[in-house]
């Protein structure tokens, strides 16, 4: 039987076809053999149940199995049988876990159904009952090739997730304790999900399995409310391993009581202490700009983001190697393909009345556009001809824009282009609409061109998080007068409540000297920074 077809029924279910069984009674509902196997017997097994309630009585006294909450299943290590085929040990629901004996365990096969259960207890115990966690045990076993699970109800696990009741990840960085945990170092953000708790605990096994294929590097699940589920490859390893949880959910907790900031590398204030920190009342930042490189705090009464695109939530390389090349190679055929269409008649006037001002200016590489008379070939040739010009020349003329936009959207809808997104960025994206947080896009692309990327991204469409986009029709990037009109269209009225985040420093230059917060992106690829440039710098979006 397959457990991922019917988990519950399987815990409950009966083992059918054992040749050693020579009879068998129903015991507590459920039907037992009266007379065990050998393997049933054997020293792994019964090693394993002694080892499953000594843990059990040391869980109880670091509060992870209180009120008989909580549980543990081990796989019984045996060399000559394959992990996924091993037998179950598993603690009993509803049982003080610190008095528990090894005879008081439950034992399961590796598909999940009861080869062995308890024995009945006089008053005041209860019937034994398999734990309630049995069918989320047997997911994660199958999942994580797992070699034991813990299941705590800490207070810390249960009100770390209470400090933001949106929030579906709990992320923490830089501690040491991080480096308990399989596959991580202490430079890393160690990130565990959230998923929202349920009258019944099997009645959470989708939204766990949900929450391991979406976070394939976990080896912890948080329950709302409830607490976490934490394995290893080894039944040492997920104890090692749910003591480095446990550490870093109370630290963080102590650290959010302190007013510090547990996900940023050095976890500083989140509110002004002692002047050490400027506060508006809005984003915090350091007294001396570029102090620290690596941390950023949005305090709750700011809403208001403003991202650029090249070279901080996309790799410059994306648009020079492929978005411009494809721009370049298809522009004949587009405007031949659409020439008498009502869009592509647009963009060839604006595009002719920015070369009859290029002309008149002696711009160089500007070159006359014939009548329609003369027929659509020459006014092609001519057209590509000045767009070649102006892309060599790397000019930002808003009609070449939108023409480039419109050619990457039929390119996007034939999935010829696929928008290339940093890995951080839908994570960011999710965490600060989560939070409420307002996040616009400033590029010096077309408004069509940021939705078509973001709509077709390699994270999917992220167009929902997003409240508007605006390009250079506002005003050129690094003119301080573009970021007033964004701030009065936005409707912001202290430029201090909208950060700007860009990889280039005149435009952080431009936003700071119109009163906006400024932080530099540091990016695979961008161009280096000059000395001394007086900004806060990050790496990953993540790191707001």
């Amino acid at each position: 039987m397959e457990l991922s077809s019917s988990p519950s029924s399987a815990i409950k279910g009966v083992v059918t076809g054992l040749t050693t069984l020579e009879q068998s009674v129903v015991q507590n509902g459920v039907e037992v053999s009266a007379s065990s196997p050998p393997y049933l017997e054997s020293k792994a097994l019964t090693d394993t149940k002694a080892l499953a309630a000594e843990l059990c009585c040391q869980f109880y006294t670091l509060g992870w199995v209180s009120g008989t909450g909580g549980s543990i299943a081990i796989k019984v290590h045996d060399d000559s049988v394959p992990k996924p085929a091993q037998l179950i040990v598993t603690s009993p629901s509803g049982v003080q876990k610190e008095r528990m004996l090894a005879e008081d365990m439950y034992v399961l096969s590796s598909d999940g159904y009861i080869l062995l259960t308890p024995s009945l207890k006089p008053y005041p115990h209860k019937p034994p009952k398999c734990s309630d966690c049995a069918p989320l045990f047997m997911k994660v076993f199958e999942m994580c090739n797992a070699g034991a699970i813990v299941h705590s109800h800490a207070m810390g696990s249960c009100i770390i997730t209470m400090i933001n009741p949106f929030s579906k990840e709990f992320r923490i960085t830089h501690m040491e304790m991080i480096k308990g945990i399989q596959g991580h170092g202490y430079h890393d953000e160690l990130v565990v999900p959230i998923i929202e708790n349920t009258a019944h605990e099997e009645e959470l096994l989708e939204s766990l399995a949900e929450a391991i294929s979406a976070y394939p590097k976990t080896t912890a699940v948080l329950v709302r409310n409830h607490g976490v589920f934490i394995w290893g490859d080894s039944w040492i390893s997920a104890k090692t391993q749910a003591e480095c949880y446990h550490y870093l959910f109370d630290a963080a907790i102590k650290l959010h009581q302190l007013g510090l900031d547990w996900s940023t590398p050095i976890h500083r204030p989140l509110h002004c202490t002692n002047g050490s920190w400027e506060c508006n009342g809005n984003f915090s930042r350091a007294l001396k700009p570029g102090f620290w490189s690596s941390d950023y705090m949005i305090e709750p009464s700011q809403r208001c983001v403003l991202l650029d695109i090249e070279g901080t939530t996309t790799p410059i390389s994306f648009v020079t190697d492929v978005l411009l090349p494809y721009a370049h190679d298809n522009v004949l055929k587009h405007l031949a393909a659409t020439y008498d269409s009502e869009e592509t008649q647009n963009d060839i006037n604006l595009l002719r009345s920015q070369i009859e001002s290029d002309l008149e200016q002696g711009i160089i590489g500007a070159l006359p556009i014939p009548p329609d008379y003369v027929g659509k070939d020459l006014v092609i040739a001519s057209l590509v001809a000045n767009i070649e010009a102006m892309t060599r020349a790397d000019r930002n003329v808003p009609s070449l824009k939108q023409l480039q936009g419109h050619i990457w959207r039929i390119g996007y809808q034939s999935n010829r282009l696929v928008g290339v997104l940093f890995d951080d960025v839908a994570d960011a994206l999710e965490r600060w609409h989560n939070l409420g947080f307002k996040v616009y896009i400033y590029s010096g692309s077309s408004r069509e061109s940021q939705q078509q990327l973001f709509a077709n991204s390699n994270c999917g469409d992220l167009r929902k998080y997003l409240c508007g986009y605006f390009d250079t029709s506002v005003g050129n990037k690094k003119e301080i007068c573009s970021y007033l009109e964004i701030l009065r269209t936005v409707g912001v009225d202290k430029p201090a409540d909208m950060l700007f985040i860009t990889d280039v420093i005149q435009e952080a230059e431009a936003a700071r000297a119109a009163g906006l917060e400024a932080i530099m992106s540091l990016r695979p690829g961008n161009g280096p920074l000059p000395e001394n440039h007086g900004f806060r710098t990050i790496e990953s979006l993540l790191e707001i």
